[in-house]
C-alpha cells in the first residue's frame, strides 16, 4: 500500500525525533536507493510521486543536493484541530434523519484522519457486537519489526472484534488493540458523521457506514517550539497527514469501496493558491472515482492574523504592523509575494531599530540582532520558491519581545504587486496578537483551498448567520472556495467512554458535510444511480442544491455558494418537489415514493430535563 507497503523501505529511525524535521517531497527516480546513502536523513515512499523524508535540522538544502531524485520540497506546515468545546451551552442541535430515509451510508467507507477513535464506543459497534471500524492505522503505536508501515501499526477489523469480545468477557481489550483516542476529537467527529444511534439523539448522518481511521502522530518539533512559548496542544505535520490520506485511499481501493475522507484540522501559513504539494496531492486524490475529501475553512476568519496589500510601482513601500502582546521564545512565519513580483524587506523593531531594506537573492539567508529588544531575526529568501513559483521570505525570530513590529516591503519588480502574510493559528499565539492593518479575506485553512476538495465554512444555525471565526475565501487562484457553509455550533455527539458532548467549530461543519457526501456516494455508486461520482461532481451537486438568502450575492467569501441543503441536492438530482417544512430545521421531501427528511432539530435544556 504505497507509503505503507513498500518492499525496500529505508528503515528510517529518525521519525518523531525533535532534532529532525519531516518534509513532504515530490520525487522522480531512485529515491529510496539515493536516500539510503545519506547519513543525516531517511525517507519512505507515499506513492509513485510523493514521499516523506526525515532530515537533521538545518540540512534540507544539503539533502536536495545529495538526493537528485528529489524534485520539490514542501515547506513544513503546522496543523491544528478545528473544533472547540463551548461553555454554558443552553441550545443543542442534533443531526437527525427521518426513519423513512433509505440512504444511511451502507456500502460507504468513511475515512477519519484525526486523533484516533474510541473503538469501544457503542455507537461504532453493531447490534451483534461486531465493529463498524474496518481498520485503524495508529501512527503512535510501536512498529513491529519487519512491518510494512513506516511508523506505527495497523489494526484490522478482526483485531478490533477480538478486543470487543475481550471487553465483554471482562478482559483487557487494550492488550489486543492498544489504540486509544486520548483527546476525543476524532471520536466526536466520527459520531457526527455516522454514530449508530442507540441513543436516539446521537444518530449520525450516515449511521450504517463503516470507518477506516488514521490516528496521527503529533509533530515533536512543532510541539517543542510551542512548549518553549508556553503552549501545549496537539499539532501535526504535513507529511504524516498525507501518508494517512494515502493509506485510506489505497485501503478503499483494495476493498473496492467508495470513501469519504474527513480532515478535521487545518494550517494557516501556506500559499493559499493551490500551488503547494499538499494541494496538488489532494487534487490527485480527487481524480479517483468514488474518493471525496472533505475539510473546513478553519477558525481564523476574524483572528486578524492575515495582512495583505498591493505595491503598484517600483520603489513604493507598504507597511504591515504586527502587534505582539507577549514575549515569545520563537516565532516563524512567511511573506508570500505573488509571482512574478519581487520585493525587498525592512523589519523595524518596537524601539525603532531597522534591518534596512534587504534585496532578495536566491536562497539568501541573513541574520540580524535587535540590540534593545535582545531579539535575533533570521531571514531566508526563496526567489522563487521551487514549489509555488512565488517569492517567499521566511522570518524566524528568537526571543521576540512584545510591541509593534513593522514589516516594510518595497517594490523591486512589479506586475500586480500582490503580497500576503499569514501568522500561525491564533490558538498558538498570545491573546491579542494581531496585525493592526489586517485583512479578513483569504483566511481559509490548508487544504480547503484545493480545487478538488469539498471546502466547508460554518454558520450559527440558531441566528442563521456566518460565524465570525469561519475562514473566508477566496483562494488566490481562479476557483471559488468555500463551496458551501454548514451548521457548526453546539452540535450534539458521542464522545469518549460513551458519554455525550456538544461541539462547535469548523470541523463540525465538515463532519456534517462528510456524512452527506457518504449518502451521495451511496446513492450514486452503491445504488448505481451515478457511477461516475468524482469529487468534482459531488462538489457540483452540493453547490446545485445549496440554499441561498434572497438578497445576498453568491458565491461570496463567507458562504461560498450557500448553505448545505440536502433537500436541495436531492431535488437537483431527482427533480422532485419540496414538501412543506415542519419548522426551520426540518427538511422534508419525496424521492421515488419515499418520504425523506434531513433534520437539525433544536433542543432547549432546562436543568436535567429536555423539552422539545
Amino acid at each position: 500500500m504505497g507509503v505503507i507497503y513498500v518492499d525496500n523501505r529505508n528503515n528510517c529511525s529518525f521519525y518523531n525525533n525533535p532534532n529532525y524535521y519531516e518534509y513532504l517531497i515530490e520525487y522522480r527516480g531512485n529515491f529510496l536507493e539515493e536516500i539510503s546513502k545519506v547519513s543525516y536523513a531517511c525517507g519512505d515512499i507515499i506513492n509513485n510521486r510523493f514521499a516523506i523524508v526525515s532530515v537533521k535540522a538545518g540540512m534540507i538544502d544539503n539533502l536536495i543536493l545529495d538526493v537528485p531524485s528529489i524534485l520539490f520540497v514542501n515547506f513544513r506546515e503546522m496543523f491544528i484541530l478545528e473544533s472547540t468545546s463551548p461553555e454554558n451551552v443552553s441550545n443543542i442541535y442534533q443531526v437527525k434523519l427521518n426513519p423513512y430515509l433509505s440512504l444511511d451510508g451502507s456500502g460507504i467507507l468513511v475515512g477519519i484522519v484525526d486523533t484516533g477513535i474510541d473503538y469501544l464506543n457503542q455507537e461504532f459497534i453493531r447490534e451483534d457486537n461486531t465493529s463498524r471500524i474496518d481498520t485503524i492505522w495508529d501512527q503512535t503505536s510501536p512498529s513491529n519489526e519487519g512491518s510494512s508501515l513506516f511508523i506505527g501499526k495497523a489494526y484490522s477489523n478482526d483485531d478490533i472484534n477480538k478486543a470487543i469480545q475481550a471487553q465483554l468477557k471482562g478482559e483487557d481489550p487494550y492488550n489486543i488493540v492498544p489504540s486509544t483516542d486520548t483527546i476525543g476529537h476524532g471520536t466526536e467527529m466520527a459520531g457526527i458523521i455516522g454514530a449508530r444511534g442507540y441513543s436516539k439523539e446521537l444518530k449520525g448522518v450516515a449511521n450504517n457506514c463503516t470507518f477506516a481511521v488514521v490516528k496521527l502522530i503529533q509533530s515533536a518539533t512543532f510541539q517543542h517550539d510551542l512548549k518553549l512559548n508556553g503552549f501545549e496542544l496537539p499539532v501535526y505535520n504535513t507529511a504524516e497527514v498525507v501518508a494517512g490520506i494515502e493509506y485510506l485511499r489505497q485501503y478503499a481501493s483494495e476493498k473496492n469501496k467508495p470513501i469519504v475522507i474527513f480532515l478535521g484540522f487545518g494550517c494557516t501559513d501556506y500559499s493559499h493558491d493551490g500551488s503547494g504539494l499538499f494541494a496538488k496531492y489532494i487534487d490527485e486524490v480527487g481524480s479517483f472515482r468514488g474518493v471525496v475529501v472533505v475539510t473546513s475553512t478553519g477558525n481564523e476568519g476574524n483572528a486578524e492574523l492575515h495582512s495583505s496589500g498591493y505595491i503598484n510601482n517600483i520603489g513604493e513601500i507598504n507597511t504591515s504592523e504586527l502587534n505582539l502582546t507577549k514575549q515569545l521564545n520563537n516565532l516563524s512565519f512567511r511573506i508570500w509575494i505573488r509571482k512574478p513580483n519581487k520585493m525587498s524587506l525592512n523589519v523595524i523593531s518596537p524601539s525603532g531599530q531597522s534591518t534596512k531594506f534587504i534585496t532578495s537573492k536566491l536562497y539568501k539567508s541573513e541574520t540580524f540582532s535587535f540590540v534593545y529588544e535582545a531579539t535575533k531575526l533570521t531571514l531566508k529568501f526563496y526567489v522563487p520558491d521551487n514549489v509555488t513559483g512565488n517569492q517567499v521570505i521566511i522570518l524566524t525570530f528568537t526571543d521576540i519581545k512584545p510591541g509593534i513590529w513593522k514589516l516594510q516591503l518595497k517594490g523591486e519588480y512589479i506586475a500586480d504587486g500582490r503580497y500576503d502574510i499569514w501568522l500561525p493559528p491564533a490558538i498558538t499565539l498570545p491573546e491579542g496578537t494581531k496585525f493592526l492593518n489586517s485583512d479578513p479575506e483569504v483566511t481559509l485553512s490548508l487544504p480547503s483551498s484545493s480545487k478538488k476538495i469539498v471546502s466547508v465554512g460554518y454558520y450559527n444555525q440558531e441566528s442563521d448567520s456566518i460565524v465570525g471565526k469561519s475562514g473566508n475565501g477566496f483562494p488566490l487562484n481562479t476557483y471559488i472556495k468555500p463551496d458551501i457553509a454548514a451548521p457548526g455550533v453546539n452540535i450534539l455527539t458521542t464522545s469518549l467512554s460513551n458519554k455525550t458532548t456538544t461541539v462547535s467549530g469548523a470541523s463540525v461543519a465538515a463532519a456534517i458535510t462528510s456524512g452527506v457526501c457518504a449518502l451521495l456516494l451511496q446513492w450514486g455508486i452503491v445504488e448505481r444511480n451515478d457511477l461516475t461520482m468524482y469529487a468534482s461532481k459531488i462538489i457540483s451537486y452540493l453547490i446545485a442544491g445549496a440554499s441561498r438568502k434572497p438578497f445576498d450575492i453568491y458565491p461570496n467569501a463567507h458562504w461560498g455558494y450557500g448553505k448545505l441543503d440536502f433537500l436541495g441536492t436531492i431535488n437537483a438530482l431527482s427533480g422532485t418537489r419540496n414538501l412543506e417544512s415542519q419548522n426551520n430545521f426540518d427538511l422534508e421531501y419525496s424521492l421515488n415514493n419515499m418520504l425523506l427528511r434531513f433534520t437539525l432539530k433544536k433542543e432547549v435544556l432546562f436543568g436535567d430535563e429536555t423539552f422539545f
